[in-house]
């Protein structure tokens, strides 16, 4: 069950931002990991396919960025711009969260210019709905409540400003059809029928149309 948001934090204050050299201790409490994968038993087709899968990996944390925070897009643009040691410090912290907080740390902010802490509801609900609001929508739509509380739906609201279910296929449209492509093509140039079957279906479940568009 996602989290509520009970109230929109303050923004964080300059004065408690890590530095440069705050920001490279809090990263060097992560160690890197390399993983290795030797491909070279594997067909040139796999390997093609393999390189689109990659791709639609990238395409699916673009998805759980704008879950997280609906700031994260713009700030993951901006941050990406700044060049300085500071600015890649904070893109690197950035990467680490997937967000402005530091999810070690209590979730407290070390960008400028974000909520001192991270939503509790992350971006499942409007930012500026209240425990006591939902609970009434809820009562009000019983046969709506498993949906609202589940792991395919996002609560949105409607231009009257009330609250309504977008299930995550209509919300994140864009980006499951830009991942089913790549899933499809991937499909095409693997040589295992295996594999070319579950791509395929994978790919139809992120609502790949039935009749392929041209390209």
């Amino acid at each position: 069950m996602k989290k509520l948001l009970f109230l929109i934090p303050m923004l964080a204050l300059a004065a408690n931002i890590p530095d440069l050299a705050q920001l490279e201790k809090m990263i060097a409490r992560f160690r890197p990991t390399e993983l290795r994968a030797d491909v070279n038993k594997i067909s040139p087709g796999d390997r093609q396919a393999l390189a689109k899968l990659i791709e639609a990996s990238g395409v699916l944390n673009d998805i759980f960025l704008k879950q997280l925070w609906s700031g994260n897009p713009a700030l993951y643009a901006k941050l990406r711009q700044d060049t300085t040691p500071l600015g890649k410090a904070r893109l690197h912290y950035f990467w680490i969260n997937k967000g402005p907080w530091s999810e070690i740390d209590e979730h407290k902010a070390f960008l400028p210019g974000v909520p001192a802490k991270k939503p509790a509801g992350a971006n499942f609900y409007p930012e500026d709905m209240t425990k006591e609001e939902f609970e009434s929508w809820v009562k009000a739509h019983p046969d709506q409540k498993e949906q609202a509380e589940g792991f395919f739906t996002v609560v949105r609201r409607d231009a009257n400003k009330q609250l309504k279910l977008v299930p995550y296929n209509v919300e994140y449209k864009s980006d499951l059809m830009h991942a089913a492509r790549l899933l499809k093509a991937a499909a095409a140039l693997t040589d295992n029928d295996t594999l070319k079957k579950f791509l395929t279906t994978r790919a139809t479940a992120f609502g790949w149309p039935v009749i392929m568009p041209r390209s």
